[in-house]
């Protein structure tokens, strides 16, 4: 006996160590001895169609801005709303009063407040409580980083970026789930502009030596105007003073509700934000570590008789991260896109929210045909046609897909789910030196059982009712399955989507006792990125009515039995 489950397992391995272009193999390796262990390849028809995207889940930790119009797919555009977060107790520096010394008798960064020989007051506004100066305000800065960005590197853009809430508008909640459908109108007024700046993805007059260096990262600068400024920057700064160290990004909040990027002029870029970045400027004297006093400069200005303190700039920064809502609005356009989708001699992934490829897997036919039998492996390949466009600045095929059962594609995102290969499968192409012509899965056995499953329970749970769209007129029904054949019509139990995902994963650490390094999977969104594939595949159907064979896929199902069901 053994020998025989080594045989089965020797079996799936062979099956699973396919390549991505590879077919079954493995079946003649079962010696003429183990008659009562039937092994086969089973292969079954698998057909495919390309279907709108819709709305997605558009919370990422990037953030996409720009336009960009294709050939194919008509214009793209991108915005996105971002709250802001803040380290937990952060404080900003008290106004000096007479010595820089804290409680521990340290010197410590102080503010200028009204008080003191310091004659360029009028760079900075005094945020004042209750009567009192408790700090100043000189400015906001918001950075964009971004390390990468998709078309022409140097078309003349323009975003604008803008406060979130205010005049009745609604605030972003931790407790909804947003989609690219979002409406930024719902979230800001156009009155409410922070401020607005021309840009080109590489930035020309940085020098080359300094572009090149690897610590380099490009951003778009934009200044506040100075009324947003000092309005927002009095109402952080009185915020966090009253908080001390109970400031949090949920105080900030109430102060400050977020940004909306917008980008108001250009066609060719998208840029890919990072990371959001506000710092809120104040002006500091500069103090002796000894005394604790402030430090005089050393060179009289021009008609000046005594020496004036000596100041500098210092900031707190605000950071977009993972701990607070960034959501993309997207907008594609939509007649370009339903053209692609009709082709029926394909079918389409396109990102970002455009087309998904529906996959249909003939699960009955598989628990008909197998019954009693043991799924080994199940084995789905996806093949993809070259592109010879020689377009400028073409859209790339997704190396990062992901493979999952239709029922659980949008909560699959909303509660940021790992593949576990039971709902969904991933085809991640990690080499970026290397092309791949088709998206394999190589085991997606406890799909179909998880499919199987869902069969078994709906027998107790009938009747039952669905919502079913009618492919012909489009229009929504109430259908209610009684048997289990109209729930398996009505409900889509055997219908998986190809999706585009980004792929994050952990730092490598190191197996040193195999002195290899590894890293692991921490995130799994939706691909937001400009990208396209054409897959074989497509709803042409033959002169029987039938799918057309050439564009049928083939599903390659290895399984084993002991001799205990007759054939």
């Amino acid at each position: 006996m053994k020998a025989k489950y080594a045989l089965i397992a020797l079996l799936a391995i062979t099956f699973f160590g396919c390549d991505d272009n590879t077919a079954g193999l493995g079946l003649g390796m079962f010696p003429g001895s183990d008659q009562n262990i039937n092994g086969k390849l089973t292969t079954y028809d698998v057909t495919t169609e390309s279907v709108p995207a819709g709305q997605i889940y558009a919370m990422s930790n990037i953030g996409y801005v720009g336009k960009f119009t294709d050939d194919l797919f008509g214009t793209y555009q991108a915005g996105f709303l971002s709250e802001l977060n803040c380290t937990k107790g952060m404080t900003f520096p008290g106004v000096y009063n007479g010595t820089a010394f804290d409680g521990n008798n340290k010197p410590t960064q102080t503010m200028v407040g009204e008080d003191g020989d310091d004659k360029d007051k009028e760079d900075i506004t005094f945020v004042e409580d209750n009567g009192k100066i408790i700090g100043n305000i000189h400015t906001i800065e918001l950075y964009l980083w971004y390390s990468s960005y998709f078309g022409d590197s140097l078309t003349a853009s323009r975003l604008s970026v803008y406060e979130l809430g205010g005049n009745g508008k609604e605030t972003l909640n931790k407790d909804n789930a947003y989609y690219t459908n979002i409406d930024p109108n719902d979230f800001y007024d156009p009155q409410n502009i922070l401020g607005t700046k021309a840009y080109t993805a590489v930035d020309l007059s940085v020098k080359d030596s300094i572009r090149k260096l690897s610590t380099y990262v490009p951003s778009v600068h934009v200044s506040f105007e100075k009324d947003a400024a000092i309005r927002i920057g009095k109402e952080i700064i009185k915020k966090a003073y009253k908080s001390g160290t109970n400031f949090d990004r949920d105080k900030l909040k109430e102060a400050f509700k977020g940004i909306y990027v917008k980008g108001d002029y250009g066609d060719g870029t998208i840029l890919y934000i990072d990371d959001v970045q506000m710092n809120v400027v104040y002006k500091c004297y500069a103090v002796d570590s000894i005394t604790g006093l402030k430090l005089k400069k050393k060179v009289l200005e021009e008609n000046e008789t005594t020496p004036r303190d000596s100041t500098y700039y210092g900031y707190r920064m605000f950071n977009s991260t993972r701990e607070v809502i960034q959501a993309n609005s997207l907008d594609n356009d939509q007649a370009a896109i339903d053209k692609c989708i009709k082709d029926p001699d394909l079918t389409y992934i396109k990102s970002p929210a455009g087309i998904f490829t529906q996959v249909t897997i003939p699960v009955s036919e598989i628990a008909e045909n197998l019954q009693g039998d043991t799924l080994n492996a199940v084995k789905l390949g996806i093949p993809i046609y070259n592109e010879t466009s020689d377009k400028k600045f073409g859209m790339t095929k997704p190396r990062s897909v992901l493979l999952i059962r239709k029922k659980y594609k949008d909560t699959f995102f909303e509660k940021n789910q790992l593949s576990d290969g039971t709902i969904s499968s991933l085809f991640n192409y990690a080499d970026n030196t290397l092309s791949f012509t088709q998206y394999t899965f190589n085991n997606i056995t406890q799909m179909i059982n998880n499919c199987l499953a869902d069969r078994e329970a709906a027998r107790n749970l009938l009747p039952m009712t669905f919502k079913v769209t009618d492919p012909v007129t489009g229009i929504e029904e109430t259908k209610t399955a009684t048997t289990i054949k109209e729930w398996e019509d009505y409900s889509e139990w055997n219908k998986f989507v190809l999706i585009p995902v980004l792929v994050t994963k952990d730092a490598s650490s190191s197996n040193n006792y195999y002195g290899t390094s590894s890293s692991n999977i921490i995130s799994i969104q939706h691909d937001l990125k400009p990208g396209y594939v054409r897959l074989k595949g497509g709803t042409k159907k033959g002169t029987d009515g039938k799918p057309d064979p050439n564009n049928v896929l083939k599903l390659e199902v290895v399984s084993t039995n002991f001799g205990t069901k007759s054939k």
